[in-house]
């Protein structure tokens, strides 16, 4: 699956870590690990998430399931990865057949993220159905999505006020690095980063004498290490390299998809099983 990089506008493949054009890391990735990378590991994650059986929901993981409406992926006899969609009326669309598995793994996990979320919203409007007047149900729908649309409209434009200014800045000889609003300053008598709050230096409107790159890649840190580091001997490291940049960035997103078995109920009738995917 394609992605966007929220920096330089590059197209890539969502199994990177970072994007190849600019190095920006992949916001898909701030799971670490916990993204599956082979077959059983994809196994594991299914059983975690406590899913239903693959008899209901239609994802059949290391199961070369030969009945109509169905996703899956296994490894065939010539050691290549098959990622498949079996429509309904029994005919199969190959998503992807070759060696790397990491990529295969990486389509079918989307596609099942993207059903779990799906199903997740059905049993949500089922929960909240009323038998109040239909009317008053209509005009609660359009308040609610005028609501919703404009607080969509301001995180998007705060969201893209801070991706706007994220990156490196020197403030004071003291290297700060700023992730949408969240900021860390490198300490080189540590050699390593911490968090911190918003330099008082920092004007969102005048960042340009201050601004070092948006990337580790872009800054040209030859020139620039020699006057920010005290030892000589020492240079500035990668901020997502970082204990408090990857720990901000390692929580549990993994428990959005968590099934309740006593609340929640999957029906994979509503899928589009007559497309390729």
């Amino acid at each position: 699956m394609k992605i966007q990089c929220d920096f330089c506008g590059n197209t890539y493949e969502d199994y990177l870590e970072k994007c190849p054009s600019c190095g920006a890391p992949n916001p898909s990735h701030h799971d670490g690990d916990k993204q599956p990378r082979t077959i059983e590991e994809l196994k594991k994650w299914y059983e975690d998430r406590q899913l239903p059986p693959p008899e209901t929901t239609r994802f059949f993981i290391g199961v070369d399931y030969k009945e109509p409406r169905a996703f899956g992926i296994y490894k065939n006899a010539d050691n290549e990865f098959v990622v498949y969609k079996n429509k309904a009326d029994g005919s199969r669309a190959i998503r992807y057949q070759g060696k790397d598995e990491t990529y295969a793994v990486d389509e079918l996990f989307q596609k099942l993220k993207d059903e779990i979320v799906h199903q997740k919203a059905k049993n949500g409007s089922r929960g909240k159905q009323t038998k109040a007047d239909s009317r008053l149900n209509k005009i609660k729908t359009i308040i609610s999505m005028v609501f919703v649309l404009a607080l969509i409209v301001v995180f998007v434009i705060d969201g893209i006020s801070g991706k706007r200014h994220s990156g490196y800045y020197n403030y004071g000889d003291v290297v700060y690095y700023n992730d949408a609003g969240s900021w860390y300053y490198f300490d080189d008598d540590d050699d390593d980063w911490y968090t911190t709050s918003t330099p008082s230096q920092y004007n969102p409107n005048n960042t340009d004498p201050y601004f070092m790159g948006r990337s580790y890649e872009d800054v040209d840190w030859e020139s620039t290490d020699q006057d920010l580091i005290r030892n000589s001997d020492e240079t500035v490291t990668d901020v997502t390299d970082s204990w408090a940049y990857q720990d901000d960035h390692s929580s549990d997103s993994d428990s959005d998809y968590d099934w309740d078995s006593d609340s929640d109920s999957w029906d994979s009738g509503g899928s589009d099983w007559d497309s390729d995917w």
